[in-house]
């Protein structure tokens, strides 16, 4: 980040420092923060139409505001996403030691998955740690895929806590799960690789020709904790960020 993106995040958009210093400091900020802030700070700020500006122009703290929340936001998607994944890992471990014991890590149940047969995962003594080695897109085949499904986490399915309009479980089949998990996955990894909700959504076609919002997320998310049974009572609620007032 350096004076070009000064120029097309700010500048461009009427957000203009009105002497050194603050240009010092929106300098600063464009160095610091990831783009995607940046520019969903900008969209926040212009399209919220009770922060006035003066001849159409915004002042550099109102910006700024924006930036925070929207950092806060951000972050506190990522700890809701990281507690749902630390909770799925244990979860799936416990429920498939169940069915097919402590080693179904080596289970010929596994061969489907190339990351599980690979001779470091061979060498692996415990399940929990091969599912802490893998990544969550994998993670999300062990649940979703062939007779795993089936044999071990189908039938655990809170489905009957989410209802249509005229009381029917709203989630009945695994490929209405796997679109929440879609969901969740890309917005995970947008986040992680500093990408803008949504802009790489290609692995689910229903989600793949539209932009996802924060809530479309966090709608996902809280839905997929009710129908695996989390329970957030240890959860972080909120977060807040402090900065200093320039």
């Amino acid at each position: 980040m350096n004076n070009k993106h000064y120029k097309n995040i700010l500048i461009a958009n009427n957000i203009v420092p009105k002497n050194d210093d603050e240009k010092e400091i929106a300098l600063k900020l464009v160095t610091q923060k990831e783009k995607f802030i940046l520019e969903d700070a900008v969209n926040a700020l212009i399209y919220n139409k009770t922060i006035p500006s003066i001849n159409g122009q915004y002042t550099l703290q109102q910006y700024i505001d924006e930036v925070n929340k929207i950092t806060n936001q951000y972050y506190f998607m990522y700890i809701q996403i990281s507690q749902f994944e630390a909770f799925l890992r244990t979860y799936i471990n416990h429920k498939m030691i169940k069915v097919y014991g402590d080693k179904w890590h080596q289970h010929s149940i596994m061969y489907d998955l190339t990351e599980f047969q690979t001779p470091t995962m061979q060498q692996i003594d415990k399940p929990s740690k091969a599912l802490n080695s893998i990544s969550f897109g994998t993670l999300e085949l062990v649940y979703l895929n062939g007779s795993r499904f089936g044999n071990v986490f189908q039938d655990k399915l809170h489905s009957t806590k989410i209802l249509t309009k005229d009381g029917k479980p709203k989630y009945h089949n695994k490929g209405l799960v796997k679109g929440l998990f879609s969901i969740v996955r890309n917005a995970r990894n947008d986040i992680c690789h500093h990408r803008r909700i949504g802009e790489s959504i290609k692995s689910n076609p229903k989600y793949s020709k539209k932009r996802m919002s924060r809530s479309d997320v966090i709608k996902a998310l809280n839905d997929l904790k009710i129908l695996l049974g989390y329970d957030d009572q240890f959860d972080v609620k909120s977060v807040h960020l402090e900065y200093k007032k320039f």
